[in-house]
């Protein structure tokens, strides 16, 4: 149960949230689909005396453009599953939601935007927004700002958001084809390693990222023809242990999760 005398918000605009977060700042939490908040709170993991819930902001619709796709912040597993949009244009993303751990519950209640903000080493979505290289939209005090994947991960639990800011959405470029692996003990059972192949525009190669590895995801560039186990055991340097599995055994099978997400994708593109 709840230990705490918890006051409850349901702000009706971005302003609003935004000065609850900043009021409270230091006892707040917001709450997306709750599915990783509230069980934490429940297990007297976490002490808070706020949440606050974004449901009266909407932020649930995923926009796809010409260019790019927006997916708000309410957004869940299940949302996606059902948008067939994203199975033509963002792949990666109902590939992922198909496997989510925790059922339908967590499918029909968890959001995605939700899980990366928490920014746990073992979960899906900041290795699958890295790879994406979306750009997290932040309201705030001084209004809205874009945030780079690569930068709004900073580490194990912890993402660059300042007092009074929360995330409204995420945008990325469409993409036709994507591969992906995860490895996991069970089907209850939180990612050890995950990889997400896309194509590099940059580079005009490919590129990986590493989720659940370190502590923040990790991107490898390269060719159809480098050596991808060797390269990503060379990036690897400074994997993360925890009651899942110690680090070198994350370290060990990291090279081969890349090389099956590549896998994957090949046969996508055949």
């Amino acid at each position: 149960m709840i230990r705490t005398a918890l006051h409850y918000h349901r702000p009706q605009s971005l302003s609003a949230t935004s000065s609850l977060l900043a009021e409270h700042a230091g006892d707040v939490a917001v709450i997306g689909g709750g599915t990783q908040l509230l069980p934490k709170m429940n297990r007297d993991e976490m002490h808070i005396s706020h949440v606050v819930d974004l449901v009266g902001l909407g932020l649930n619709e995923i926009n796809v453009g010409n260019d790019s796709i927006e997916l708000g912040a309410r957004v869940t597993y299940d949302d996606v599953l059902q948008c067939a949009s994203l199975r033509e244009f963002a792949p990666l993303l109902p590939r992922v939601a198909r496997g989510v751990t925790g059922g339908r519950q967590i499918l029909q209640q968890g959001t995605l935007i939700g899980s990366a903000c928490l920014n746990a080493p073992g979960t899906e979505m900041p290795g699958v927004f890295t790879a994406l290289r979306a750009r997290m939209r932040v309201y705030g005090p001084s209004g809205m700002r874009e945030v780079s994947a690569d930068e709004f991960f900073i580490d194990a639990f912890a993402v660059a958001l300042g007092p009074g800011e929360f995330v409204t959405s995420a945008v990325f470029n469409r993409s036709d084809r994507a591969g992906y692996c995860k490895i996991k003990h069970s089907a209850g059972s939180w990612p050890i390693v995950t990889a997400s192949v896309l194509r590099d525009v940059s580079t005009g190669g490919y590129a990986v990222t590493l989720g659940a590895v370190q502590a923040v995801p990790l991107r490898v560039q390269f060719d159809e023809s480098d050596p991808l186990e060797i390269m990503v055991a060379k990036a690897v340097t400074a994997p993360w242990s925890d009651e899942l599995a110690p680090a070198s055994y994350r370290a060990a099978i990291a090279g081969v999760t890349a090389r099956r997400a590549f896998n994957e994708y090949q046969g996508a593109t055949s």
